[in-house]
């Protein structure tokens, strides 16, 4: 959504609908975040509380307002349009293009989201007396994935509304509910492993977590880039049908490890 200026994101949420459409656009657009949090959630054999669920996935609804601007203030692309634009702080560096492009959708569009993603997990499950519901490694991939699905709910409505036909919007949700959506529940979850080795490992905390953040960044941003690779060259779909599917083994890999690990780590904020 960072792509696109805050005018246009603006303009196509105020476009005149009936309150029927509205709805139709958010289930469209909720359902598939729905499906895939339903998914993770039948791995953990210990569900936690349903009011967590709940306040995990609005929180991370929530957090995507601050995270677009952040988003926008950075990366706001305005080559060829109006002189009211207000171009982005990495638009602003004279960097060549490439590495502009590269910079944005790594830092400036994936960065800032799974780190507000993360934020989300840490003031909610990590406050200063700790949360006793994070009795098992497993649990931070959990609510990882939960904060994700919230945050790529509201995502998805952003760009639904910019399509007019609800017939179109529904077959754009069909699509990024396996590769937009799927891929913010990938790499969250990914980063959860991490969080969860912090604890389990607590005099590597700062590498683990420092070096998860890094790594489900840069997973997030190539396929940015691959998207817009493939936008402008087919050649490019293949390289990131495959990095979905190397994310998604990956994870898959990371949650049998916490599973065999069960309880042993001491989950609990000293």
């Amino acid at each position: 959504m960072a792509n696109l200026p805050l005018d246009y994101i603006w303009a196509a949420l105020t476009i005149p609908r009936s309150p029927f459409f509205d709805l139709m656009y958010v289930a469209v657009g909720v359902f598939p975040c729905i499906a895939w949090l339903w998914f993770y959630l039948r791995q953990d054999k210990h569900p936690e509380p349903k009011s967590e669920i709940l306040a995990v996935f609005f929180l991370g609804a929530l957090i995507t307002i601050p995270a677009v601007y952040i988003e926008l203030f950075l990366t706001n692309d305005c080559r060829g349009l109006a002189d009211s634009c207000s171009p982005g702080i990495f638009y602003q560096l004279g960097l060549p293009p490439l590495a502009t492009l590269v910079v944005s959708n790594i830092i400036g569009i994936a960065f800032v989201e799974e780190f507000f993603k993360y934020a989300v997990v840490w003031l909610k499950e990590q406050s200063i007396n700790g949360n006793w519901q994070l009795d098992e490694p497993l649990d931070f991939v959990m609510y990882m994935v939960i904060s994700a699905m919230g945050f790529a709910a509201v995502e998805n409505l952003l760009f639904l509304f910019l399509i007019p036909q609800i017939e179109t919007a529904f077959i754009a949700s069909l699509v990024r509910s396996v590769t937009a959506i799927l891929v913010h529940a990938l790499c969250s979850g990914i980063l959860g492993y991490y969080m969860a080795m912090t604890f389990c490992h607590r005099d590597k905390k700062i590498r683990y977590l420092v070096g998860g953040i890094a790594l489900v960044s840069l997973l997030h941003g190539l396929y940015d880039l691959s998207i817009i690779g493939s936008e402008e060259n087919i050649e490019f779909l293949p390289a990131m049908l495959v990095l979905i599917a190397l994310m998604g083994t990956l994870l898959y890999k990371k949650i049998e490890k916490l599973k065999g690990m069960k309880s042993v780590c001491d989950m609990k904020l000293k």
